[in-house]
């Protein structure tokens, strides 16, 4: 998958590493761009290497002296909303249409939850799995059985990382693994179970807290902010076992309408995350948390919302798409 940190925006263009028409097979190495297909020699270059560039015409000077070399790199001209080969200066396409910048920026941002670095095989594979299956320019180019288990696949893959980032930064868990596993091919079931049964704790937790808050007449507003948060335990385990089922979902259009249900529980999650968040922040928050270590889980709740934030606005952008 991208990271954030492998592309580089500046001025009117963004650089990204790796390209929707960069192939391997077997030991050859090929650029289908336009649907043609020519044997590469290909020199993988990280695209802060150009990040003193800012505008098309200044990144056109990279061009390599041969017809048959690639960077594996392209760029995003925001002006025409086009994508370039920066060695080649060719418009990228796929299919006989061009990509769209705008598509590959959406590509981008739901392909940002690696933190390890991902060669340029990997960013490239990602990046043209994501433009077929999602975006209208090439709506047309993948059957529905094709489009179904694409779908399954990311949410599938997505669903996993956002669990194992927050299983890292909660004071109330313990790490599920890393995305490393992910990447080597888990048992869904298995691997998610630890962070299942973490969630109905979390749950427990905050509803003994009410319960004894309750009986100590705490103020309104501590018993709804205990009470938002064993919430939020809850949808993200609605979340889940929303993401379990599609697994067993072969028809588009009930995959479609499952899907729904999960976007308006990722609307859900990040509604209730943000209100979390503010309260959290306030000055009587922080004046009730140094009296009372029973809210020090909460105190340190403030780093993870915002990766929460981060992982389900990327689902919500995506799953509007469909």
């Amino acid at each position: 998958m991208v990271k954030a940190q492998e592309t580089v925006r500046q001025g009117s263009i963004r650089l990204v590493r790796g390209c929707p028409c960069y192939k391997v097979f077997g030991d050859e190495k090929l650029c289908v761009n336009n649907d043609s297909v020519l044997e590469i020699g290909v020199i993988d270059i990280d695209p802060t290497v150009f990040g003193y560039h800012h505008e098309k015409e200044a990144i056109e000077q990279e061009r390599a002296p041969e017809n048959d070399v690639c960077y594996c790199a392209i760029y995003v001209n925001y002006p025409d909303n086009k994508v370039y080969c920066i060695s080649q200066g060719w418009v990228i396409r796929i299919h006989g249409k061009n990509v769209p910048g705008s598509d590959l920026e959406d590509a981008l941002q739901f392909l940002s939850t690696k933190d390890l670095s991902a060669n340029a095989e990997i960013c490239s594979e990602c990046l043209y799995k994501f433009l077929l299956t999602l975006s209208d320019v090439f709506a047309d180019l993948m059957t529905r059985k094709e489009k179904t288990d694409e779908i399954k696949r990311y949410v599938d893959k997505f669903s996993l990382k956002i669990a194992v980032k927050l299983s890292q930064m909660d004071d109330l868990m313990k790490p599920i693994g890393t995305e490393d596993q992910i990447e080597q091919g888990v048992q869904y079931f298995a691997f998610l179970r630890g962070y299942l049964i973490q969630l109905l704790e979390q749950q427990g937790y905050w509803s003994n807290l009410g319960r004894e808050l309750q009986e100590n007449h705490a103020e309104p507003w501590v018993m709804e902010l205990v009470g938002k948060r064993e919430r939020l335990a809850r949808l993200e385990f609605q979340f889940y076992s929303q993401t379990l089922q599609i697994r067993d979902i072969n028809d588009f259009h009930l995959l479609i309408k499952m899907l729904n249900y999960i976007l308006r529980t990722s609307d859900e999650i990040l509604a209730l995350n943000e209100r979390i968040h503010d309260e959290i922040r306030s000055q009587r928050f922080k004046e009730l948390a140094d009296k009372d270590q029973r809210f020090n889980y909460l105190k340190a709740y403030a780093e993870k919302s915002r990766t929460v934030e981060h992982n389900f606005g990327n689902i919500l952008q995506i799953l509007s798409r469909l």
